[in-house]
């Protein structure tokens, strides 16, 4: 058991530059300070050293955003303004992509799997202690070689077990607040397994696991700090440990079969098929980026339709007197409709109302059009009529993926077939060209309520037909 240690910084470290060698500065210091190193040492040094010698900077200037980098932005501006923190540019997102396996998850922060295994904010990747503006620090492509590396350089040296572990720091699920942690070592296993030994009363400790890589990285950070004080380089002295030459990160690292916060693809795309809900409430007085819209619609593009013909068009209507002369028109054949059905005057008043207010107040409205010029021609008419259906198959395909991208960035929408009831008026009023049959409106913004209720839906077993 280990009864105290000494946390230990180096003063004096030099600014590093593209080629230093690590271990050298480590051994030049501890030389200038007259501190020799002994066995069993550890040696903790932050990752952003280590970045600035193998020369991991990147400009943000020279950086091309993609669709993807650009679509994350215009999802994560908003939520980042609301919380008051940094706004990520499109070029800064394109860095995090182009670092990352995977995004996990995108509000506003960034949260990605790198391609390390590790979970954290936009990939690791640092703009503090980086000279420039505009630069910013990556990860190290392998934490543990480069802890390798200086391991054995030292231990040459000083003929002494010296272990090395390379350090950042992280934020936490459910905490605030970042803290130290293990990227890469050498000499010292990450994990401690404690199975199998007593506690002090006895008991056989059954999943008892310490992260004693990220416990000494943690302890580093009290004195290594993150701004003007930093000192990057420190020793712990006294650590009991048993020396591993063997040593990798990747026994700390959990799995994602057995990480029950991590969402899988599947449990991911899952999510966003069952949250998704017809909303039908007020939208927020918050302006949704035109350019957010295509982002959804171009999509959409990537939905099924027979022969590839690909038969939607879209026009984007925006509040003005065009969409306020539409709407009333339609209403009034909808109030037409409703009294030859028998209707009372209140319920017709009370439904016209809803409309209005939904197809006008909301910050898009999007018509969904099936062009009939994408349609294949035959010789006799039941053909063209199974054409024809074919092409309103397209038509719903291109509908659900719309709404599925709309629901990925964070927008609130609704699928209305009130154009096929009213045909000739929205032709009438926009002009459409014949060969545009209206198909569906889609009203969009951003929702006041995140959590609409559930509707009803059938079983499996109602669903699925036994012949």
């Amino acid at each position: 058991m280990t009864e105290h240690i000494q946390i230990i910084g180096l003063q004096n470290i030099p600014k590093i530059k593209k080629g230093d060698n690590i271990a050298q500065i480590i051994l030049e210091t501890c030389k200038n300070q007259s501190f020799e190193l002994q066995n069993l040492d550890i040696i903790l040094i932050a990752q952003t050293i280590i970045t600035k010698s193998l020369g991991r900077i990147r400009d943000l200037k020279k950086i091309e955003p993609s669709l993807e980098a650009q679509q994350l932005y215009e999802k994560v501006k908003p939520l980042a303004e609301e919380k008051r923190i940094p706004i990520k540019t499109p070029h800064l997102i394109q860095a995090i992509l182009e670092e990352s396996a995977r995004v996990l998850k995108a509000e506003h922060v960034i949260i990605t799997e790198t391609k390390h295994g590790f979970i954290c904010a936009n990939a690791g990747i640092d703009k503090s202690n980086i000279e420039g503006e505009t630069k910013i620090g990556l990860l190290p492509i392998d934490c543990d070689e480069e802890a390798q590396k200086i391991c054995k350089k030292i231990k040459a040296v000083t003929r002494k077990q010296i272990a090395i572990i390379i350090t950042d720091s992280f934020g936490r699920p459910f905490r605030r607040g970042a803290v130290g942690v293990a990227l890469g070592v050498a000499g010292i296993l990450p994990i401690k397994d404690q199975r199998g030994k007593k506690d002090l009363f006895g008991n056989i400790l059954q999943s008892t696991i310490i992260g004693q890589g990220d416990n000494l990285a943690a302890a580093a950070q009290l004195i290594m700090g993150e701004a003007d004080e930093g000192l990057p380089i420190i020793i712990i002295r006294g650590y009991r440990f048993k020396y591993d030459e063997d040593a990798t990160i990747s026994s700390l690292l959990r799995s994602s079969e057995e990480d029950i916060f991590r969402p899988s693809s599947t449990e991911f795309f899952r999510n966003i098929l069952k949250k998704r809900r017809s909303y039908k409430l007020p939208f927020l007085q918050k302006e949704v980026p035109k350019k957010i819209i295509k982002n959804c619609i171009e999509m959409s593009r990537w939905a099924p339709s027979a022969h590839n013909s690909q038969p939607w068009r879209y026009l984007i209507l925006e509040k003005d007197s065009m969409r306020e002369q539409l709407i009333d028109e339609m209403n009034k054949k909808l109030e037409c409709d409703l009294s030859k059905e028998g209707k009372s005057k209140t319920y017709i008043k009370r439904k016209i109302e809803k409309t209005r207010s939904q197809f006008l107040e909301s910050p898009f409205l999007i018509l969904l059009c099936l062009d009939t010029l994408a349609l294949e021609e035959y010789s006799d008419e039941e053909r063209n009529n199974n054409e024809y259906l074919l092409g309103l198959q397209g038509v719903s395909a291109a509908a659900t993926y719309l709404l599925l991208s709309f629901e990925i960035l964070g927008l609130s929408a609704c699928w209305y077939c009130a154009p096929l009831f009213a045909k000739d008026i929205v032709k009438k009023v926009i002009r459409l060209p014949k060969h545009l049959d209206p198909m569906a409106f889609f009203t969009v913004g951003y929702g006041i309520e995140s959590n609409v209720k559930t509707p009803f839906r059938k079983g499996v077993k109602d669903i699925i037909i036994n012949i």
